[in-house]
């Protein structure tokens, strides 16, 4: 326009502090993006609440209530933003709307109602971006991602009485055991080998002569030498020696590699044993949609907009049961974390960073299981009204912080400030079992539990016994009075 010799005028509506609005001058096509780099200090309605990333410091006092300052990453974004741009943060006194949801009559309340009804100029708390059936909004560039996922009650803990069976994995023991049930046969496998090379006079004149009484005797009783080898299987496979040794060296030879093999796994089992005594086993948690699926309980949620794509539209049957038991609650006195962790049997869903922050203490302690598949991942970004001349400043801004990874420091720093905190209440160490154990006879009521049960096996197997010895005397009593007559 300006080669054309035509002057473009317009009106900065931020002007320098001491003077009023006034009618500028173009002098290049690109002037008027200018006004939008230095607002000279000019009040914006900035309404920030609290969320993941952000909370709020409140004055009151008994005529006024006024909000002066905010905290958390997304505080310090803004407040950067302030710097940068030369705005004053006028700070809106928050509502009970957080977010914001859809009403039946098309209305919004919280955050997307204020910035639909044109109440606030920004608002700089994370939104996930989707879509929130409006077009009255607009997001600025993603700034940082999250998801939303769900939570249950962690998994009661293994008592003390079984806890060595959960040392190690079921297919460890399905190992032990099936190693331990055919080993016995390989070794009998060699006797009859060995008896049949003897029987057929296949070995050297000298070994037959040099044969004793007692190669003889295993010539003679075969079943009783089995059973007698099906024993000591056993009793070498759990690290216990045995007082006679086989007469033939490829049995020796066998018996040493069985020794060296559980060994092996005698080594693992005291390994996991001692883990799992000072730090506590846990049955098997819900790991997967699936799972929560299967388990059959309500998922509580607290806000509306969870509610419109969290499961909603999937075309799996998981997703779509899922859906009908999601329960939208209001805020209780009590938080649901706290109620889950004190035995509520139900889900919740929230996002992610939520519980690494807030809650993270219900999580050190194990009372809380997040499940690792999330239903939900988003990008985050803050909100703008539709078609605000504000941001491509603000974007160009945002994108700078995000590269020269401002943000993602802000965050790890609150996530680690989280943490430290929760080593503050006391308790901590007795709860989160991050302590020295020393052990005591209760860690050890399995083993007498064993020697209890092993006791009463014995005496009824001696009942039986003397009972079959009974018969069989009168049996042979029977016989010779029979025979004198």
């Amino acid at each position: 326009m300006n080669n054309s010799g035509i002057e473009c005028l317009f009106l900065n509506p931020f002007p320098k502090i001491g003077s009023e609005r006034g009618v500028m001058t173009s002098l290049s096509d690109e002037s008027y993006k200018s006004i939008f780099l230095n607002f000279h200090e000019y009040p914006l309605r900035t309404y920030i609440f609290h969320s993941v990333y952000s909370d709020i410091e409140i004055f009151m006092n008994e005529t006024s209530k006024k909000v002066i300052g905010a905290t958390g990453a997304d505080a310090k974004v803004a407040y950067l933003l302030a710097s940068k741009m030369n705005f004053t943060m006028d700070l809106q006194w928050p509502d009970d709307g957080f977010f914001g949801t859809r009403s039946k009559n098309g209305s919004y309340n919280g955050a997307l109602g204020r910035m639909i009804r044109f109440e606030t100029d920004i608002i700089l708390a994370g939104f996930f971006i989707k879509d929130y059936l409006t077009r009255d909004i607009d997001f600025t560039s993603a700034v940082y991602t999250d998801e939303l996922c769900c939570y249950v009650k962690k998994a009661s803990r293994i008592p003390q009485s079984i806890l060595p069976l959960f040392a190690v994995n079921i297919d460890i023991w399905i190992s032990f055991i099936f190693v331990g049930m055919l080993t016995p046969f390989v070794w009998m496998l060699l006797r009859r080998v060995n008896l049949s090379v003897m029987t057929r006079g296949s070995v050297p004149l000298k070994l037959q002569k040099m044969q004793t009484q007692e190669s003889r005797l295993l010539m003679q009783k075969h079943k009783l030498q089995y059973i007698r080898i099906f024993i000591d299987t056993w009793v070498m496979w759990v690290r216990v020696n045995i007082r006679n040794y086989p007469p033939f060296i490829s049995e020796r030879i066998f018996i040493a590699s069985l020794c060296l093999v559980s060994v092996i796994f005698g080594a693992l089992f005291e390994s996991s044993l001692a883990t799992v005594y000072i730090r506590p086993l846990h049955y098997k948690d819900i790991n997967t949609m699936k799972e929560l699926d299967e388990a059959n309980i309500r998922i509580y949620i607290k806000h509306g907009a969870m509610r419109d794509d969290l499961f909603y539209g999937h075309s799996s049957q998981i997703y779509q049961n899922l859906q009908k038991k999601l329960l939208l609650i209001g805020e209780l006195e009590e938080r649901l974390i706290h109620t889950m962790a004190r035995g509520g049997k139900f889900a919740s869903v929230t996002r992610a960073s939520s519980l690494e922050l807030d809650d993270i203490h219900y999580f050190l302690t194990k009372k809380i299981h997040k499940i690792p598949e999330y239903p939900k991942s988003y990008n985050i970004a803050f909100l703008l009204p539709s078609h605000s001349p504000l941001e491509k400043s603000i974007n160009i801004l945002l994108l700078k912080f995000v590269q020269a990874g401002l943000i993602d420091h802000w965050i790890a720093d609150m996530k680690y400030q989280a943490r430290i905190k929760t080593r503050n209440f006391a308790g901590y160490l007795d709860e989160s079992g991050d302590k020295w154990k020393v052990l005591t006879l209760n860690d050890l009521q399995l083993s007498f539990y064993t020697i209890i049960f092993g006791s009463m096996l014995a005496t009824i197997v001696l009942f039986l016994e003397l009972i079959i010895h009974c018969k069989q005397v009168r049996v042979f009593c029977k016989i010779r009075t029979t025979k004198v007559k």
